[in-house]
């Protein structure tokens, strides 16, 4: 069901109520075009940490630096470093954007005080409006000329913005465009449980069996790194490669996982205008005594799918996920199961898989928090 479809990721803008598509493609820059991209990056990466310092000072001085004064300042600076100059200054403009918006997050959220960023990492080269063509599937730019790049499936709409980023020495191309997806038509409502073995069962009976990517990728990485450290002297030729392979393969171990869970949170919101999902706290799920089940719950990124569930779909409710497995949908005994018990049997004589029974109670939940929705408030 879900091998044929392909994968769209979807950003909302809320401010313009606008819907954005970002397409993701495999860069190919040659030697030359590699050593550039990482000098313009790091040039980008101490533009960055320059303007951090600055708002850092300003801001134990109780004064404030604002995006524009430091986009003004970018001119001075083009003077005196002649190697920005190649750079175009959109690309540098983003650098300011960049940090306002992390800024911004900081003392909106109250966590996350932006930190100087490290030179080894890739710092992404992003052209907002223009300083770039796409025909075909070649990007052409001033400073890197053409890089191929590999289009597996068409871009619709107007390009909007063309990000360049590296990550475990793969180069990808990010496009984002105004193309507007036929939103969701259809209606009812159902409640839906994620799970490890079953990413999610549904209340009204249906059952989506989990991958077991992270399983075959584990093995393979497990092998490689038993291998890498009992053969290999640390920092040598052979041990650099064999840990640059495992970097990859958990790179592609990630992708699978989040191609699936987009694939089915696609199909989800397609099927269903309001969905009902527990509101799970998956830090603290991985943090018990069972180190296999802590491995695999991290595996599975429950919080990753919700979230998709949640701006993909109409209207998304999260319960409160207390009990929901152990209590029988039918009389409201709670049970003691442990995990490997599977269906749910109760005295009352109800019977069903432990997972869609937890998916009904998810359901009487959400449909509870609907309906005191719907009550207007007293007035006094």
């Amino acid at each position: 069901m879900f091998e044929k479809e392909f994968l769209f990721y979807l950003s909302y803008n809320i401010v313009e109520k606008k819907t954005m598509i970002t397409y993701k493609f495999r860069l190919y820059p040659n030697k030359s075009q590699q050593s550039i991209l990482w000098k313009d990056a790091n040039r980008l990466n101490r533009l960055y940490n320059y303007f951090l310092d600055q708002r850092i000072e300003t801001y134990k001085n109780d004064n404030k630096t604002t995006k524009k004064e430091q986009q003004s300042e970018i001119v001075k600076l083009k003077k005196e470093d002649d190697s920005l100059k190649r750079i175009h200054s959109q690309v540098l403009q983003q650098v300011t954007d960049r940090l306002d918006k992390t800024y911004k997050s900081f003392f909106k959220r109250g966590f996350g005080f932006p930190r100087f960023r490290s030179c080894s990492n890739f710092f992404g080269i992003t052209y907002p409006q223009s300083g770039y063509s796409i025909k075909d599937n070649v990007f052409k730019t001033k400073a890197y000329s053409k890089i191929k790049f590999k289009k597996h499936r068409n871009i619709n709409g107007n390009i909007k913005q063309v990000s360049i980023t590296n990550k475990n020495d793969q180069w990808f191309i990010n496009i984002v465009t105004d193309y507007n997806i036929v939103q969701n038509t259809s209606e009812g409502c159902v409640g839906v449980d994620v799970g490890i073995t079953n990413i999610a069962a549904t209340s009204e009976g249906e059952i989506i069996k989990n991958k077991n990517h992270a399983r075959y990728f584990d093995k393979q990485i497990n092998g490689l790194k038993s291998r890498r450290d009992m053969k290999c002297k640390k920092k040598s030729r052979k041990f650099r490669y064999l840990s640059k392979i495992i970097k990859r393969l958990y790179g592609v171990k990630i992708r699978k996982i989040n191609d699936f869970q987009h694939k089915v949170s696609r199909y989800l919101s397609r099927k269903y205008d309001t969905i009902i999902c527990e509101d799970l706290n998956s830090k603290r799920m991985s943090e018990s005594k069972a180190t296999g089940l802590n491995r695999e719950n991290r595996n599975s990124r429950y919080a990753k799918f919700i979230s998709y569930l949640e701006y993909k779909s109409n209207n998304c409710i999260k319960v409160n996920p207390y009990n929901t497995s152990k209590m029988c949908n039918n009389c409201g005994k709670i049970h003691e199961m442990k995990l490997k018990q599977r269906i749910m049997k109760c005295d009352c004589g109800y019977k069903e898989d432990r997972d869609i029974n937890a998916a009904k109670n998810i359901y009487c939940l959400g449909q509870a928090i609907l309906e005191l929705r719907l009550i207007p408030e007293c007035s006094m």
